[in-house]
């Protein structure tokens, strides 16, 4: 049997909103806007997910973290969207 390596991450840099000069809106201002609704994460868990390197997550917090990009990006995200899988075969 040949062994493949895998990486499995959560990445959701691309549906990241942008501030009114460009720049990325913080993760405080994105937090802010969940706070207290069945979507909210911590802002740990929003700034390693922003950066595409969150690689431990509860379920929920995977589907909160769609939710969330669907929200920002006006578009269906699903968790399928949000994980990225890296395989040297």
């Amino acid at each position: 049997m040949l062994a493949v390596w895998m990486e499995a991450y959560i990445d959701i840099s691309q549906w990241w909103p942008k501030a009114e000069d460009g720049s990325l809106l913080s993760v405080y201002a994105v937090h802010r806007q969940f706070e207290g609704s069945p979507n909210e994460v911590t802002r740990h868990t929003l700034t390693v997910a922003r950066a595409g390197r969150l690689k431990k997550a509860d379920i929920d917090n995977l589907v909160k973290l769609a939710r969330i990009c669907s929200v920002l990006s006006g578009e269906l995200v699903t968790v399928n969207d949000i994980v990225k899988i890296q395989e040297d075969s």
